[in-house]
């Protein structure tokens, strides 16, 4: 027995007047989802092309590589001379706005050194000052150190742009992600 009145029933039939069911055995057109896909496909290629240009036209300082080798739970600190000591503590309680956000989880070693790079670049052109860099602490990483955390302490060192980095507040992923510190344009 229906719950639906007389009156509903009526109403019901009058909105679906002129309705047609849809044919179960009509084929759909793939061909705009090819067209769509492969326009996504050019697009990506080409934001891919102009990360790496980016990458590549990033000042890099050519250092030894003297950064150790840290684990999971290490927190990271790095400075360059002639930074205020007041600048480095706000840094390491996370007083600076965070102004942009970069996750490294799920890249690979190669990729996300290049977005890395591409990130701090963008953010410097952007005049942004203070950014956060997630890098995970390494729990599904093959080897014994967690290798973009690694990946991270090394290259924002020779990062020009690059005047401080620490590990961030337990809030903002601890020893899993950074505080970065820009250079003022």
């Amino acid at each position: 027995m229906s719950k639906l009145s007389a009156e509903d029933k009526s109403l019901f039939t009058e909105a679906m007047s002129g309705v047609e069911p849809l044919n179960r055995n009509a084929k759909v057109s793939h061909h705009q989802a090819d067209q769509q896909q492969a326009r996504y496909r050019k697009a990506l290629k080409g934001i891919r092309q102009k990360q790496r240009q980016a990458v590549s036209e990033v000042d890099v300082i050519e250092t030894l590589d003297t950064a150790d080798t840290v684990g999971a739970f290490e927190s990271l600190m790095y400075h360059r001379k002639g930074l205020r000591l007041q600048e480095l503590s706000r840094l390491k309680r996370g007083e600076f706005p965070i102004e942009a956000e970069l996750d490294l989880h799920g890249m690979t070693e190669i990729s996300a050194d290049e977005s890395l790079q591409a990130f701090v670049h963008r953010c410097y052109q952007a005049h942004k000052r203070s950014v956060l860099i997630i890098h995970g602490k390494g729990y599904n990483s093959k080897t014994d150190a967690p290798v973009l955390k690694n990946l991270a302490n090394k290259r924002l060192r020779q990062l020009k742009n690059v005047i401080a980095f620490c590990s961030a507040q337990p809030k903002d992923g601890g020893t899993g992600s950074v505080y970065v510190l820009l250079k003022a344009r």
